[in-house]
């Protein structure tokens, strides 16, 4: 604990000793095992006596239902956890005592990442041995499990740099807030909805209606590349190669050959890695930004 980041650390007590985060954990491991005893009293007991056999497909289910509801939880909550990190301390007005002090602002911003993402890591792992219920039927292995723990990780890291990077830059928590959101929407959503769209127009112009239907299968490598900055074809293509379930639209570039292919082979270690280095370089502007002996830095206080 001596070496820990301080930011972090003083981040982690505030956290760890409300009755908040208790409750939190209390319920979001009670919905998810409840969910659990679900799928299983479904897959076994009410299966088993009406049509006589057993569907254990049904636990492969329960884990990408579990699975789909951790991520959409890190896509909901770490925008909103994150862009109050600095603007909250300037609405404080904190946040010139905490410059003033010899943590540095790489330091300050790496650790108000690190306490605004830890409850959800911390609930993240809390569900493992919820999830590792697959393990008594078989289907998922062990490191299934830590494959998709790393992807949660990265995805909290991925979105919560854009969080910090605007709660640098905006004075108020509502607006940092609002402008996290649109930028994950714009990741997730937008920037596929273009490359669909653009697809789309070059499908019809060349064959018509009928290029448009299989238009996911005929996408250019090159627009490919953009969807490596989206965590949500990250996590589906982990659970196609977990489960063989969800759909794949990135098999179609392994044909152009050379880097494409290397890409259509790997293509969640490559979106993990391509995401890190965005979250790098979006936690280098955000110290940059925060720097106080940077040129035109401002206080940023009201009024």
């Amino acid at each position: 604990m001596r070496h820990l980041n301080p930011v972090y650390k003083i981040g982690l007590k505030q956290s760890a000793r409300t009755k908040k985060t208790v409750v939190l954990l209390l319920v979001y491991n009670l919905l998810l095992s409840g969910l659990g005893l679900v799928v299983f009293y479904l897959t076994f007991d009410r299966a088993g006596r009406v049509r006589e056999d057993v569907a254990y497909s049904g636990i492969l289910t329960l884990y990408s239902v579990m699975a789909a509801m951790e991520f959409v939880m890190i896509l909901f909550i770490v925008p909103a956890s994150t862009a109050g990190a600095v603007a909250g301390e300037r609405e404080k007005q904190t946040l010139d005592i905490l410059l003033s002090t010899k943590i540095t602002p790489f330091h300050i911003v790496t650790g108000k990442l690190a306490a605004s993402i830890s409850m959800v890591i911390l609930l993240v792992i809390s569900s493992m041995p919820v999830l590792s219920v697959v393990f008594c039927i078989g289907g998922v292995t062990v490191s299934a499990l830590f494959v998709f723990l790393l992807l949660l990780v990265v995805t909290a890291v991925y979105i919560g740099s854009f969080g910090i990077f605007f709660s640098v830059c905006c004075r108020k928590t509502t607006g940092a807030t609002v402008c996290a959101y649109l930028a994950m929407i714009i990741v997730v959503i937008l920037l596929p909805g273009l490359l669909f769209f653009f697809e789309c127009l070059e499908a019809f112009g060349s064959v018509g209606y009928i290029g448009i239907r299989n238009v996911m299968n005929t996408i250019s490598g090159k627009r490919t590349l953009f969807l490596l900055f989206n965590p949500v074809i990250s996590f589906v293509s982990m659970l196609r190669d977990q489960v063989g379930r969800g759909i794949s639209i990135m098999n179609s570039i392994g044909s152009e050959g050379g880097l494409f292919y290397f890409l259509s082979r790997h293509w969640f270690a490559a979106s993990m890695v391509s995401q890190l280095v965005v979250s790098a370089i979006m936690i280098a502007l955000s110290a940059h930004r925060l720097n106080p002996t940077r040129k035109g830095w401002k206080s940023g206080r009201s009024g």
